[in-house]
């Protein structure tokens, strides 16, 4: 039996409210580093040079997975690798906050940027939901 259209208007909010929360996540996790670098660099007793990396390699990873990611998500599944990023993002994140040195704080930087990789794959979980939930007059190029 097919959902109505309720049921499948309340499954496409969920997703984007998801998807949303993703998104936001990941822009904190980018910009919300930069102002506490030099606490950082005080606290792990680093140079400012080796302290950059901890923003470097999160950017590095991110870069670096975001087409192996997109690749596995067209493998696998969207929604598979989307979890499984942001899975990897709560890991990151678990690990930089208990970092006793600057070592482990990059090594959890660079596992938040493998999460970050999905990011795109959520766009194109977003366009493939809301294009199943289109009339068929509307053409697939239609941007509404």
């Amino acid at each position: 039996m097919g959902q109505s259209t309720t049921e499948q208007r309340a499954r496409h909010r969920v997703t984007f409210a998801v998807l949303a929360l993703g998104v936001a996540a990941f822009a904190l996790l980018q910009s919300l580093v930069n102002p506490v670098l030099p606490t950082i660099q005080e606290e792990l007793q680093s140079s400012q040079t080796d302290v950059t990396w901890v923003l470097t390699a999160n950017l590095m990873a991110a870069s670096v997975f975001t087409p192996i990611l997109g690749r596995l998500g067209d493998m696998t599944g969207k929604k598979r690798m989307f979890v499984v990023g942001l899975g990897a993002m709560a890991l990151g994140c678990l690990l930089s906050a208990v970092a006793t040195n600057l070592t482990v704080m990059i090594i959890g930087r660079v596992v938040q940027g493998v999460g970050g990789g999905v990011l795109p794959l959520g766009s194109g979980s977003s366009g493939t939901s809301s294009r199943s939930a289109r009339s068929p007059a509307r053409s697939a190029a239609s941007p509404v």
